[in-house]
């Protein structure tokens, strides 16, 4: 025999500007605690929790100039701390 696909209508789910996201899902448990802030867990001495994110570029309406050769650029990349343009950055 053939297999054969079927037509399955589409399901819209209806949103209105007062839908709260428990409809969505499981709301969770009221009596659960908040989830400890990473300031309050540092100050436990616990350091096996993952890295902090650190960004890798900063973008800038307003052209900054490279910390090695001072060339203005919307996308800077960081290196060490430093900002630097694409021509800089060892890739």
């Amino acid at each position: 025999m053939r297999d054969r696909l079927t037509s399955v209508p589409p399901v819209r789910a209806v949103m209105t500007r007062d839908t709260s996201l428990t409809a969505f899902g499981d709301g969770g448990d009221d009596d659960e605690e908040p989830a400890a802030t990473s300031a309050a867990s540092a100050s436990d001495g616990d350091t096996d929790g993952p890295d902090p994110v650190r960004p890798t570029s900063r973008w800038s309406a307003s052209p900054r100039p490279c910390a090695d050769c001072g060339t203005r650029t919307q996308r800077a990349w960081t290196d060490d701390g430093r900002l630097l343009c694409a021509d800089c950055k060892e890739w």
